[in-house]
């Protein structure tokens, strides 16, 4: 597929949504009306890093070296606003997609244009975030909105046996357009369409498993503000062509029973399904109460090019009331959320969810803020009863109870600030299996966390950091301890051009295991990690910074790899 030749089924659906846009253009003014003339401006910045890694008792977790620039520059003149940007690392390889980035914008009044490596979201399961390297193109006069944008979403990488997480794909193009209108209360009506399909050409003559795909959506969505915005509805309504295989057998629009239009915009085959997906969500805003209430449902079977992966089969309601007192000094929210999959009752398994969550605020004075929050999870997995065979085990259903306590102390002082803060925390999860061999694996957990920290700030830019945490677990699987200890500080110099940041920490864990035979086999572990960050501005539009950090590990008891990993940068910043 050449990018410079889109084939016309792409040509028509974006010739749809600018039609239905010409009209809102049209009653807005002239692209020229109410020109301000401005100086020409320009400003940017240039930055370089370089970073080195490594270790011993362990196989290396990074590249031992990288270097990586970014650069970004932009201008304005004439009311013309423009703009470039580049990242680039050594740390690319042929085993994933680009990480890589190089993109031009340039924007006057109303109008955006971006090349190279551009990004944008049309709603949450058509468009959403999928990097495009190509162009974008946004138009926004007075009420009326319309944003175009296509080029390659996905470069080819051929399949290799010399690593196995190496994931084959074919070159990948797309495109998409959106259009809007949108009311100065804060209402809208949207509609887009997204469109992607792999080039099986890109990967020729090798032996993938793999086959090429493509991808169809249509999304409107809209959002009404009533009553001076205390009531909110909106929704968003997905509909996905998926097909599997694009090799697959074509069907012809007789055979379906539709119209050929159909056909000339999308041409189904045997390994062709439409899905959807979507949400509602209503609003009431009032000066001590809020009321939210959701609802989300995707298809089994629904997916979708323009985002990542898609949880499908799951429905969702949510119910989050709120309240606030004494002028807002104590707090309120709960949040409810009912959950279910196997929607079509194909599955031998169905899972429910309920959750509810609290969280409770409290600001009794300047220097002491409470926050306390409680959260339970209910999970309940369900067999279906099949006809005419034995009724076997598998349910499951899952118990969590989670409650925070966290206190905060600030005390002022003419030449210091204290800031002590604490958190208390109690999890416990139970989960029982129903009959058949999976009984055996039921099991119950119960743990308690605290952590203390402690800063000051004192005068002449010195900062003291300490805290310490501990954590105790007891389950079936065994008894878990951990301890740790963490101190830093920072200094700043001559009148805070140079900055010197210091940090040490200790854990230590300990796991008892009791054996079949009744043993107890017993692991510690002992972490020490410590960090040196340097930071100096050396001129207004200049700065530099080097950080090392270390970390150390050692068994004290039982199995395990002593190791030490050391990782070190510098960073080079110009702004101009």
């Amino acid at each position: 597929m050449n990018f410079f030749s889109i084939n016309s089924k792409i040509i028509i659906l974006l010739g749809i949504m600018l039609l239905a846009a010409l009209p809102g253009i049209s009653q807005n003014r002239s692209f020229w009306d109410d020109t301000d003339l401005s100086l020409f401006r320009s400003g940017g910045s240039i930055g370089f890093t370089a970073s080195m890694y490594t270790a011993q008792g362990i196989e290396n977790r990074r590249p031992p070296g990288v270097l990586q620039t970014n650069a970004n520059f932009n201008f304005t003149t004439l009311g013309f606003r423009s703009g470039f940007s580049l990242n680039y690392s050594t740390d690319d390889s042929g085993f994933r997609q680009n990480m890589n980035s190089i993109s031009y914008s340039m924007q006057w009044r109303w109008l955006t244009f971006r090349a190279g490596d551009v990004s944008t979201r049309f709603s949450d399961y058509s468009l959403n975030g999928t990097t495009i390297r190509g162009g974008y193109v946004r138009a926004n006069p007075g009420n009326f909105s319309v944003e175009l944008i296509g080029g390659k979403s996905k470069r080819a990488v051929r399949p290799s046996l010399e690593s196995a997480f190496r994931e084959p794909s074919f070159d990948q193009w797309a495109y998409g357009a959106k259009v809007g209108v949108r009311s100065s209360s804060g209402s809208y009506f949207n509609l887009n369409t997204f469109y992607a399909q792999d080039d099986a050409a890109s990967l020729s003559g090798e032996t993938i498993e793999i086959k090429p795909q493509e991808n169809l959506t249509i999304t409107p969505d809209f959002r009404v503000n009533m009553f001076d915005g205390r009531f909110t509805l909106e929704s968003q309504f997905t509909t996905s062509v998926f097909t599997r295989d694009l090799e697959g057998e074509p069907f012809s629009a007789s055979d379906l029973g539709i119209p050929v239009f159909f056909t000339t915009l999308y041409q189904p085959r045997a390994t062709t399904h439409v899905n959807y997906a979507g949400k509602a969500m209503a609003g009431l805003r009032f000066d001590v109460f809020d009321l939210n209430l959701g609802y989300e449902r995707v298809q089994p079977g629904f997916m979708s090019l323009g985002r990542g992966t898609v949880r499908n089969d799951i429905e969702n309601i949510t119910l989050s009331p709120a309240v606030r007192f004494f002028q807002n000094r104590l707090s309120v929210r709960t949040d409810v959320t009912l959950g279910r999959d196997n929607l079509l009752g194909t599955r031998f398994q169905t899972q429910n969810n309920t959750g509810i969550g609290t969280n409770v605020q409290v600001t009794f004075s300047e220097t002491f803020h409470l926050t306390t929050s409680y959260n339970l999870l209910l999970n309940n997995v369900t067999m279906a009863n099949l006809e005419g065979a034995e009724q076997q085990g598998g349910g499951q259903s899952q118990v969590s109870h989670n409650f925070l306590v966290q206190p905060n102390f600030t005390i002022l002082g003419e030449d210091f600030v204290h800031n002590i803060a604490v958190t208390g925390g109690y999890l416990s999860i139970s989960s029982e299996f129903d009959g058949g061999p999976q009984a055996a694996n039921s099991f119950s957990s119960v743990s308690y966390t605290g952590m203390l920290s402690y800063a000051i700030t004192l005068p002449a830019g010195l900062t003291i950091t300490s805290s310490g945490n501990y954590l105790t677990n007891r389950s079936d699987g065994g008894d878990i301890q951990n301890v740790g200890a963490n101190a830093g500080t920072s200094y700043a110099l001559f009148n805070r051009k140079l900055t010197l940041g210091v940090n040490l920490g200790i854990n230590r864990n300990r796991l008892d295991r009791e054996l079949p035979d009744g043993t107890v086999f017993t692991n510690r572990f002992q972490q020490l990690v410590g960090g040196i960050n340097t930071s100096y501005r050396f001129t207004d539009k200049d700065t530099f910074n080097i950080t090392l950090r270390t970390r150390n590990s050692r068994v004290i008891d039982g199995t395990g790899n002593d190791f030490t990993e050391l990782e070190g940068s510098f960073r080079y910043q110009r702004s101009f």
